[in-house]
């Protein structure tokens, strides 16, 4: 049998507690009011988006046991049409961003931490390691202008 690197989705649900969403709202919050004066819009429940130019977005997410970041297009582009457009500054980006353009079905560069989001003692650890990766990400790929194609 071949192995596989671990996916925290490989976790079996039951009984395991979830966010709920008034706590989401809340670790959001946080998150925002301590990146200020970042401007951090609202992409969905789960996450939150920093618009490096008007065609590319890094995306801030958050998951029950998890905390990350990757790069996608605007809301409405398909996975295929980021990948096609980001694969002309590979291998480079990828190095800069320490992370891999097609690692991950559906997210471009994605970059993943355990974190174990239910317990908001650890929300602080969260934000700061968002924090990190998100002002990374933002100054490679303004470095290239924002990618624009």
């Amino acid at each position: 049998m071949a192995t596989r690197e671990f996916n925290e989705w490989d976790i079996e649900r039951a009984g395991l507690r979830s966010l709920s969403s008034p706590e989401i709202k809340r670790f959001w919050d946080g998150y925002v009011a301590y990146r200020k004066p970042v401007a951090i819009a609202h992409g969905s429940l789960w996450s939150r988006w920093r618009l490096v130019s008007e065609d590319l977005v890094i995306s801030i997410y958050l998951t029950n046991r998890s905390v990350g970041v990757f790069v996608r297009g605007q809301r409405g582009e398909r996975y295929k049409t980021t990948v096609e457009r980001l694969s002309a500054f590979e291998p480079d980006l990828g190095v800069a961003l320490g992370a891999n353009l097609r690692g991950y079905e559906g997210c471009c560069y994605l970059s993943n931490h355990p974190l174990p989001a239910t317990d908001p003692a650890s929300w602080q650890q969260g934000y700061d390691l968002l924090a990190e990766l998100e002002e990374r990400y933002f100054r490679v790929l303004a470095e290239l202008g924002g990618v624009n194609y």
